[in-house]
């Protein structure tokens, strides 16, 4: 007998207005040490993308939004080509991520273990200096509403190598299983931004499909790219708004703690935004962290209006 035939892996990147940072990650993609991996690319209401740049790259696809759909949508939108394609596995890539040459192999690897987990994230590091971690997993405090990038910032020395089964894993870099990705249906596409990768996790968990964490598999992440996005007002719009909704779905309480984490949770959205990123735009920043919170509380969600 013959050895098996390898996964089906397609990559899902959702492109948008960086032309540079995703045709970096397609050229990332061709250099993964794994058979059967092609890519899909969706141009997500940016109208930039030329089809001519995936020539270098056999089997891959262009998938055309006529509108912005979010990261969540547009995800969504990869991910159905991707399994209608005959994808076992489905690897949602930020465009300004660059996996590892053996990042694939070490994730479907993992795959196969004993736990057979169905979500698998990978050990996230600075484009600019591999040696300083960008996330190893997203650390949940569902009681407290604490939520942060495990590891963020800290110099790699293996600390988190041990790390197998964390409470969620960043969508930077995510590989979801066919069974988990009709099973979930994808991303919650409400979201539209940010979160939608917590949210995508604890729905797994109470499907009872493992989420594991991958520290061998590593992917390259552009942090100056992604820190000036996150300073955005949108982007602080969309993580107060989300991060509240998830709390709300997922950490359920009494009315009088929930008043109370949400409190907690918008005065560090609002320390953030009026100390970072420069002073310049902070009463902007600090607008769009009270119109997220507004939204929250009028239950709004979809893209920002």
């Amino acid at each position: 007998m013959g050895e098996p035939a390898a996964p089906r892996v397609a990559a899902v990147v959702v492109h948008w207005r960086r032309p540079a940072a995703t045709r970096a990650c397609l050229a990332a993609i061709a250099a993964l040490q794994a058979p059967g991996a092609c890519a899909v690319v969706v141009d997500n209401g940016s109208g930039d993308f030329d089809p001519a740049w995936l020539a270098p790259y056999p089997g891959a696809r262009l998938v055309r939004s006529e509108t912005n759909r979010g990261f969540a949508g547009g995800s969504n939108l990869g991910m159905r080509a991707a399994l209608a394609g005959g994808a076992d596995w489905v690897w949602f890539l930020n465009d300004d991520a660059a996996p590892e040459p053996a990042a694939l192999g070490a994730l479907l690897a993992a795959a196969a273990g004993p736990q057979r987990p169905q979500l698998l994230g990978a050990k996230i590091v600075q484009a600019a200096d591999p040696t300083r971690l960008d996330s190893v997993a997203l650390d949940l405090e569902l009681p407290s509403g604490r939520a942060r990038l495990l590891g963020h910032d800290e110099v790699d020395r293996g600390q988190y190598d041990a790390l197998r089964e964390p409470l969620a894993v960043t969508g930077c870099a995510l590989l979801v299983s066919r069974r988990a990705c009709e099973q979930l249906g994808g991303f919650e596409e409400r979201f539209f931004a940010y979160f939608e990768d917590a949210d995508l996790c604890l729905r797994a968990r109470r499907a009872n499909l493992a989420v594991a964490a991958v520290p061998a598999a590593r992917v390259r992440h552009d942090r100056a790219v992604a820190h000036a996005g996150r300073q955005s007002a949108d982007s602080l719009y969309y993580s107060v708004r989300n991060h509240l909704v998830l709390l709300a779905l997922h950490g359920p309480c009494a009315a009088w703690l929930s008043r109370l984490r949400s409190a907690r949770v918008l005065a560090g959205y609002l320390a953030y935004a009026a100390l970072r990123g420069g002073g310049s735009d902070a009463r902007a920043r600090i607008s769009a962290v009270l119109d997220g919170y507004r939204a929250y509380e009028r239950g709004e969600m979809g893209p920002r209006l």
